[in-house]
């Protein structure tokens, strides 16, 4: 076992020596974040950051799955198949093939990397790989490609971006320019209208590369800030499962509400400051939830939507408790808050 801060260990040196040596290894960052990269036989398994995306949303968010099917998949591998992995299940019911996996895998991992590079304090504890710990990569990464890789993107991301709330829309024809087809999924979705993380999250690319695409594209004079800005409204999400939030994140910031995430109550009540025109309830405690929101001052005037199977009962009703059906259908969900933007 190894246990050291960044100051006396660097990660990206300690994956390379695992790597050079060929080891099987958990190494896990705690500090602004919490991170996990395995390695099996020194070759890059898996790599995941919390907060961050899951699997799950990068199945969404590449296209191969939907919003309801990633909901179906937690459920039953929480209620039949605690010990498989997500990415495993979805293979094993033929949800997706070992390509799409792959794809979704390995956007996590370098996405991850990247962001664990860029950290400047933390500790570090790496330990043997024990059996069935992840769910490996169709095909397995190298350790050293990944990393370069990963520092590729970290020093583009340095070098420059956008706020993730900044407007801008097109002002040059873009055909007239050379361009990525990176930076042509980036300006398909841009309106003058979204913000650059509703942008970012519908491109299918990974956030902190899009912001510094915006930024290159906003330095070439190819895009400039929008002067009508419009009020996305502000929603906070509250719910014990981080698929949920991430879920729920991803398809209310690609159509345009600003979003906070809570993962328990006293969270949820300290982010009410901010004043959130619609509160999300999801979880075993949210009926709990409900009356402590609306017993708060700033929880008075949210509208508040419970995420359930059945809607809430009578003794709800002086509550004013909106209901929003499980599984989540992303159209429902849409139509149902779209009254925050007349409030």
């Amino acid at each position: 076992m190894i246990r050291a801060t960044l100051e006396e260990l660097d990660l990206g040196e300690l994956l390379k020596a695992l790597a050079a040596q060929r080891k099987s290894a958990v190494v896990a960052f705690q500090g602004r974040i919490y991170g996990r990269v395995h390695l099996l036989g020194g070759r890059i398994l898996y790599a995941r950051t919390e907060p961050g995306p899951h699997l799950g949303e990068y199945l969404v968010r590449l296209g191969h799955l939907s919003l309801e099917e990633v909901q179906a998949l937690v459920e039953r591998q929480g209620r039949e198949n605690p010990g498989t992995p997500l990415g495993a299940l979805a293979l094993e019911l033929g949800l997706i093939g070992e390509e799409e996996l792959r794809e979704a895998l390995e956007a996590q991992v370098l996405e991850a990397l990247a962001t664990l590079l860029g950290e400047r304090e933390g500790e570090i504890l790496a330990e043997p790989l024990t059996e069935g710990s992840q769910v490996a990569l169709p095909h397995t990464l190298d350790t050293d490609a990944a990393l370069m890789e990963a520092a590729r993107r970290l020093d583009e991301w340095r070098r420059g971006q956008v706020d993730p709330d900044e407007v801008l829309h097109l002002v040059e024809d873009p055909t007239r320019h050379p361009l990525s087809p990176e930076a042509w999924a980036v300006l398909e979705h841009l309106d003058g209208v979204r913000r650059a993380r509703s942008v970012a999250l519908l491109s299918g690319l990974p956030e902190e590369a899009v912001y510094h695409l915006l930024f290159e594209l906003k330095s070439r004079g190819l895009v400039r800030p929008s002067t009508l800005l419009a009020e996305d409204p502000l929603v906070l999400i509250l719910s014990e499962s981080g698929v949920v939030r991430r879920l729920l994140l991803y398809l209310l910031e690609a159509h345009r509400f600003r979003v906070l995430l809570a993962k328990d109550l006293e969270m949820a009540l300290r982010l009410l400051k901010e004043r959130p025109k619609g509160v999300i309830l999801q979880g075993e405690k949210a009926l709990d939830w409900v009356r402590k929101i609306r017993a708060h001052p700033e929880g008075k005037l949210a509208s508040l939507y419970l995420v359930s199977e059945t809607p809430p009962g009578l003794l709800f009703r002086p509550l004013r408790v909106l209901h929003l059906p499980k599984p989540l259908r992303a159209q429902e969900v849409l139509k149902a808050l779209s009254p925050l933007r007349r409030g």
